[in-house]
């Protein structure tokens, strides 16, 4: 009876220590209109979820654990939020936007006439080779050498999605400075693409934005729609040993050679890691990195 007793005071203690709460809201800009895939998270903690395309949010966490959110999206101002102040029903908030401007990126050369180069390789070298599958929350980066010496303008991105998985999901592209690893951020605007069909090339065109194209730039995807916070996970038809990944599926090349270039951060993390030799994929000797390229322009 004592034993019982001791073990139905442990169960009860754990029972009131894991307080599960559901934080249920909205995230708009001044003009009250839903932020898409902004992303709400436990602050210092690798824990969160996105918007959906009207910008609401539903996701449970363990009350005793949450003390501050934080709410913040590409080309928004981030707003932090303790969970004390909090109402108990609907969290509604306003993120303000960031002003940004178009860069001032001359281009210059004796000719005068604009050329356009290629980061990485053109599709006609990247052939698919294999599944990339990951999941809600995570982001992939590959870094890509300019192939000319001139400085440039970037002008378009391409990433090839597969038939596999849910290929109609969205995820974002980040564009990060030249380093031994990604960067700082120099895409401002929250850019969200998909597929329109499976087995095909999405074409990303971000000349607007006037980013400088020099040695090189990392290019991302970031998994940011798909099953989320329900923990629901999707089975690949092709591969039947992967279980476990939410989404749509990039897809796999040995175009880029012997090398890793690919980068990846887990969901909702801050640190990158690096696919080294004992890590990352291969086939038939060669590395499989992510089918991801870029144009530039430049004047020679």
């Amino acid at each position: 009876m004592r034993t019982i007793l001791i073990i139905s005071l442990w169960v009860l203690a754990l029972t009131a220590a894991a307080q599960p709460r559901v934080f249920v809201g909205r995230i708009t800009d001044r003009q009250h209109r839903g932020i898409p895939f902004a992303i709400v998270q436990v602050k210092d903690k690798a824990q969160g979820v996105y918007t959906d395309e009207n910008g609401a949010f539903a996701f449970t966490a363990d009350a005793a654990e949450v003390q501050t959110l934080v709410f913040f999206c590409m080309g928004y101002e981030k707003k932090e939020l303790p969970v004390a102040g909090l109402p108990a029903d609907s969290i509604m908030v306003t993120l303000n936007s960031q002003a940004t401007a178009l860069r001032e990126v001359a281009i210059t050369g004796r000719k005068g006439k604009a050329r356009t180069a290629t980061l990485g390789n053109s599709r006609r070298q990247l052939h698919h080779d294999g599944e990339c599958y990951r999941n809600y929350g995570a982001e992939t980066a590959i870094k890509l050498k300019a192939d000319t010496a001139h400085d440039g303008v970037l002008k378009e991105v391409f990433v090839y999605i597969t038939g596999d998985g849910d290929w109609r999901t969205r995820f974002r592209v980040h564009v990060y400075e030249w380093d031994s690893l990604p960067g700082r951020e120099l895409t401002d605007s929250n850019i969200i693409v998909a597929a329109t069909r499976p087995d095909s090339w999405v074409r990303v065109d971000l000349s607007a934005l006037r980013i400088p194209v020099n040695e090189g730039l990392f290019i991302s995807m970031e998994w940011i729609s798909g099953h989320g916070n329900t923990q629901q996970v999707l089975g690949s038809e092709k591969h039947p040993e992967v279980t476990a990944y939410n989404g749509q599926v990039p897809g796999l090349t040995t175009g880029y050679g012997k090398p890793s270039r690919t980068y990846s951060r887990k969901p909702f993390s801050k640190e990158w890691e690096w696919f080294d030799d004992a890590a990352a994929p291969r086939k038939g000797g060669y590395f499989l990195n992510p089918m991801i390229y870029a144009t530039y322009s430049y004047v020679p």
